[in-house]
């Protein structure tokens, strides 16, 4: 062995599997090797364990950990393209373009509608589609965004409300491989996907204690548990290619520095593992991006570094061994302070106190509306007996989404229903009493007897129609208010022929204040698309986007908004686009929301330019509010990661209570509002010129023979109810046929 402070482990493998590359591995001054399980047998365990003995070289058992895995293929590797559908089994099969399975196979049955499934480093995205069929033992995913994949790839689910799957710490292989592990007289294991404290706990019973605990940290949750795990291990190993499935990559170098920092303070030691010298794997030198990598590693503290692709497939590992050697040696040349190479710098602890290891945001994206996405999902929710206990309140659909929402950040910076002194703040300025934004008051009214039930303090659960209790509310505050003048703030008028109106004097007397905290969404026939605001922001990080354009609709799709859409892509040069329909409570007549999602996927399947498009459904209900809910739309469409939103004529209009441009007008009084606006005025179809054209702006002169205006909603919906077909300049035949079809067969399409 060498003199080196910092120690080397190599993985062996196809490339490292004779003795005679042993004994060149062991000249070279390695100090440990290990096999991947996740791709080894428990034969190939045996075999490289007497290699490595009979060599002299100690050996790290290595664990396949609880992780999800895709299972075996008819073919190497198999290609899935946008909307694809693709069904995930249970039951242990050989899968191909129509069918996959899943390993564990029980994992299926934790999925649920809206979930998303990256898979192999996000080469491929499913959504969760139904799960109706769990018991058949599969449900039905489909591709958002395309890609390849192979058989035993890592598989990573971002769920839609944040939860634990329930994993094993360690598998069946595991458990053979460490019972031959004991026999053998191994001294070192590397756990895989430690998760918690109590992992090492179990590990160290199935080891009888007999074999130093390496703790791999490579999920969000070993981040969330990083002192207890660091606390409980022998020795720490920072495995950047899984973490880095789980956190933005960008996050891995400061992630890495906090860690080490955390085990010095331990006096753990700590590993660090994954694309040290991948370049090495076909050519016989580092890149200098590589070199830096390597070196800033030890920089920070490493103990140690692992060699894996590079020694176990590689062509040159013996030369990827020399010159991780050659890199270690002139860093402890350079720097001789024996081993403590980063002191405890004020970054490092600037980092470590704004909860950067388990904070998943990135700054590529827009930030959220107040900076700080909110998250009020429990991922431990209570248990029966504490709910059944528990005071309620029963909640109808709108109020439930307005729940689901707060909990998952869409209404970011609110954290739960309003205060008195918010609520008067919004209705007279726009903005909440800390001087942020936000136009529409989001409250809980309840009875004058209701109220009277409860004191400041109580933890109510609010339930739906059939007793569940989907979320709990902390009661901070009772307050009246004034409903003519809130009526008159809200929406300028309180005549009763306003729908916003007649939506105020709905209400009970008494407001609610306080936080939320979710235990699980409603029921929803959209599930699947009601994709939250973390989810959309990590799907636009893993497409590479940063300028991303939102569209907001209640109507299937048209050419005059698919003009708008392109036009305002191609003009702010924006990277995606999301398109956001709303699927809460709408007016009569207004098109259902399974009709909207439809004709959008046809969109996205013949005519939106490929890999630029996400679609997902927004879960709230129409307020009324003219010119305050345009504001309103955008600011939720900032939380999904969008840095520019289209705002039309009319734009969540009334009737004829609001002027069609208050909604481009309001926007002016709020230069802070932190999102693009891109404003449509009216557009119309030329026919000389075969295109639509933005009135106004673009053609102010333009012969008024030559236009032709946009088809109202109340006149494409008699043409639909009569069997006729919109012209093909308003509508594309191929999304008519949808509505039609449906119509044809009798479906209600129509609210």
């Amino acid at each position: 062995m060498n003199n080196n402070q910092t120690k080397i482990i190599v993985t062996l493998g196809p490339a490292t599997n004779t003795e005679n590359a042993l004994r060149t591995i062991k000249d070279k001054g390695v100090d440990f090797v290990r096999v991947n399980m996740s791709h080894s047998s428990l034969e190939d365990l045996e075999y490289f364990i007497n290699l490595s003995q009979e060599v002299g070289i100690p050996f790290i058992l290595d664990t396949e950990g609880s992780q999800i895995r895709t299972g075996d293929l008819e073919q190497d590797y198999i290609h899935l393209r946008e909307n694809d559908e693709l069904k995930l089994c249970a039951q242990t099969i050989t899968g191909n373009e129509h069918v996959l399975s899943l390993k564990p196979d029980y994992i299926i049955e934790q999925l649920e509608a809206g979930d998303l499934i990256h898979i192999d480093f996000d080469t491929l995205i499913l959504r969760v589609m139904d799960v109706s069929t769990v018991h058949d033992g599969y449900v039905r995913t489909k591709v958002i965004s395309g890609g390849t994949f192979g058989r035993n790839k890592a598989v990573v689910v971002d769920p839609v409300f944040n939860k634990k799957f329930q994993l094993p710490t360690l598998s069946e292989k595991d458990y053979k491989s460490i019972k031959l592990g004991l026999k053998k007289g191994i001294e070192h294991i590397a756990v895989s996907f430690v998760r918690s404290g109590t992992a090492i706990d179990e590990v160290r019973i199935a080891t009888q204690n007999k074999m130093k605990i390496i703790s791999k940290v490579e999920c969000i949750d070993a981040l969330e548990n990083i002192d207890d795990i660091i606390n409980k291990s022998d020795f720490i190993l920072i495995d950047r290619g899984d973490l880095s499935k789980e956190i933005p990559i960008e996050k891995i170098p400061f992630t890495q520095k906090i860690i080490i920092q955390k085990a010095q303070r331990y006096q753990t030691s700590v590993f660090v593992a994954t694309n040290l010298l991948e370049t090495m794997v076909e050519r016989k030198n580092p890149t200098r991006a590589e070199v830096h990598d390597v070196i800033s590693t030890i920089m920070d503290g490493a103990a140690g570094l692992t060699l894996a692709a590079e020694t176990a497939i590689g062509k040159y590992p013996f030369d990827c061994i020399n010159m991780l050697n050659k890199l270690i040696r002139h860093v402890e040349l350079v720097v001789k302070d024996n081993g403590n190479y980063l002191n405890e710098n004020g970054y490092i602890h600037l980092l470590e106190s704004s909860n950067y290891l388990c904070d998943n945001s990135s700054s590529s994206l827009i930030p959220p509306h107040g900076g700080r996405l909110v998250n009020r999902v429990l991922s431990n929710p209570p248990d029966k007996s504490y709910l059944e206990s528990l005071p309620k309140i029963r909640l109808d659909q709108n109020k439930l989404m307005d729940v689901e929402q707060i909990a998952i950040g869409t209404y970011s910076p609110l954290e739960g229903f309003m205060g008195q002194e918010d609520f008067l703040s919004v209705l007279g300025s726009m903005r909440l009493a800390n001087g942020i934004i936000w136009p529409i008051p989001i409250t809980l009214d309840v009875s004058e007897e209701t109220a009277n039930k409860f004191d400041i303090g109580d933890v109510i659960g609010l339930t739906n129609d059939t007793g569940d209790v989907l979320a709990l509310f902390h009661l901070s505050e009772k307050y009246r208010f004034d409903l003519e003048d809130a009526a008159q703030r809200m929406y300028g008028t309180t005549s009763n022929d306003h729908p916003g109106v007649r939506m105020f004097q709905s209400f009970e007397p008494i407001l609610l204040a306080g936080k939320i905290d979710l235990i699980k969404g409603r029921k929803s026939a959209m599930r699947a698309y009601e994709q939250s605001p973390k989810q959309t922001r990590r799907l636009f990080e893993d497409r590479g986007w940063a300028k991303v354009l939102g569209f907001h609709t209640r109507n299937v799709i048209h050419r005059g908004h698919e003009f708008m859409q392109l036009k305002a892509m191609e003009d702010e040069k924006c990277d995606g686009l999301l398109l956001h329909p709303v699927i809460g409570q709408k007016k009569g007549g207004d098109f259902k929301p399974e009709y909207i999602i439809k004709s959008y996927e046809k969109m996205i399947a013949s005519f939106y330019p490929k890999d630029k498009v996400v679609l997902a459904a927004f879960s709230t209900f129409s307020r009324y509010a003219g010119p305050r809910e345009a504001i309103f739309t955008a600011l939720c469409r900032k939380n999904f990661g969008c840095s520019h939103f289209i705002v039309g004529r009319d734009h969540t209009g009334v009737g004829n209570y609001y002027d069609p441009y208050a909604s481009h007008r309001i926007f002016d009084e709020f230069p802070d509002i932190g999102i693009k606006i891109v404003k449509f005025d009216e557009i119309f179809y030329s026919k000389i010129m075969q295109n639509y054209i933005n009135d106004n702006s673009a053609a102010p002169n333009h012969d008024e023979d030559d236009k032709l205006r946009i088809i109202s909603g109340t006149q494409a919906r008699a043409m639909f109810l009569k069997g006729e077909m919109p012209p093909s300049w308003f509508m594309r035949p191929e999304i008519s046929d949808i509505v039609l079809d449906a119509v044809k067969n009798g479906d209600q399409v129509f609210e």
